[in-house]
């Protein structure tokens, strides 16, 4: 259980708050590559609170910039992106991606106003088709190298959905081993409502989780990765076995964006073909509203449990009202490491995982199971 102050300093992710600065200094998807094209639609974003508009100049440059324009306020959602930047719809004012402002038209021709208009812009990176920001300060640390962003060995499936609930819920289901026997029941008939054993070794990068069922399954491994992410294989009965990585970012204090990568690798007969991406895109899912089933433990579709589970929470699960037991060792560990990475952060220190030797970066594999199952969402 949680007092009330903790719960609010855990979970709140505004520009000046203990938890939102904490999480600005990671890098966050925000986008796909193959959907942000050379001088096309400007994309809106939100992360961490705040509003921000994604964009591919002519030269192929990106740009993260605050969403509305310096000049009165305009959304540059619906601006005009050009080859040199984006330009606001109201009054011209153009943009660059570094938010140098470069052209204001109805300015005087000598005029030197715009070279004093900085306009908010955030550092982006793209990797395995994936767009990355990061919005805390200078000097940025390392974008992670995860071995599943390099892998060119088998197909490569991205997307990304929406969870309305505060980030902290989704994180906390990640290393919550002991729902797969209940909530996840209907995929897992052999395990369902068994006592599992549960194993959380702290790493640097978050921890490593081991599971099994005695008499039933095997030890089964998974990673979760500091503020909240996870590496896991997904070997369900009767499915193509896949590594896969998911990205719970923050949006705002209610609402999470999880971004997943799925790899296939590659059989003997396939070898030396080459990388194959496909891109899934944003999938809608509406607010309380989940796919049913006839058939089933709880009549719900497995790829709504977790959301179910999570959004009928709360938008902010009130912690001051829960009792934790023994087998919510993951859940206990995840916040305090949260909160040791806020009181770092507020020291002047870098939190937990936070990258900045390139030794340590060039390909960061994790070992994991492959037996029957993995470690779900």
């Amino acid at each position: 259980m949680l007092s009330r102050e903790e719960n609010e300093m855990l979970t709140r992710v505004g520009r000046g708050t203990p938890g939102g600065e904490m999480l600005r200094r990671y890098w966050w998807p925000v986008g796909f590559s193959q959907l942000i094209t050379p001088k096309g639609p400007p994309s809106k974003v939100r992360l961490l609170g705040e509003d921000l508009v994604l964009f591919r100049d002519g030269a192929g440059r990106l740009g993260l910039l605050a969403l509305h324009c310096s000049h009165r306020g305009t959304s540059l959602e619906f601006g005009r992106v050009e080859d040199s930047g984006i330009r606001c719809c109201y009054h011209g004012w153009l943009y660059d991606g570094a938010g140098h402002c470069i052209e204001q038209p109805a300015e005087p021709p000598d005029s030197t106003f715009k070279g004093r208009v900085q306009h908010p812009a955030y550092k982006v990176q793209e990797i395995a088709g994936f767009i990355f920001a990061y919005l805390g300060p200078d000097p940025a640390p390392l974008l992670p190298n995860y071995d599943l962003l390099l892998r060119e060995d088998g197909e490569r499936h991205i997307g990304a959905g929406h969870d309305y609930c505060n980030w902290l819920q989704r994180a906390e289901n990640s290393v919550d081993q002991t729902h797969l026997v209940a909530l996840h029941a209907p995929e897992y008939p052999h395990m369902a409502l068994k006592r599992p054993l549960i194993g959380w070794e702290r790493r640097p990068y978050g921890a490593k989780i081991s599971m099994h069922v005695p008499g039933v399954t095997k030890p089964k491994f998974s990673h979760w990765i500091f503020p909240s992410h996870t590496r896991h294989t997904t070997a369900r009965i009767g499915r193509v076995p896949d590594h896969a990585i998911r990205f719970r970012v923050p949006v705002d204090d209610t609402n999470t964006k999880t971004f997943w990568l799925r790899f296939y690798p590659y059989g003997e007969s396939d070898k030396g073909k080459p990388l194959k991406i496909e891109t899934v895109g944003f999938e809608n899912d509406q607010p309380g509203v989940y796919q049913r089933v006839e058939d089933g433990w709880w009549g719900i579709a497995s790829n709504d449990q977790d959301r179910v589970a999570q959004e009928s929470q709360g938008p902010i699960y009130d912690r001051t009202k829960e009792h934790l037991g023994a087998s919510d060792g993951g859940v206990i560990m995840l916040r305090a490491m949260v909160k040791e990475s806020i009181d770092a952060t507020l020291q002047g220190k870098d939190p937990i995982w936070t990258l900045r030797d390139p030794a340590q970066n060039r390909n960061i594999a994790f070992d994991a199971s492959m037996e029957e199952i993995g470690a779900l969402s």
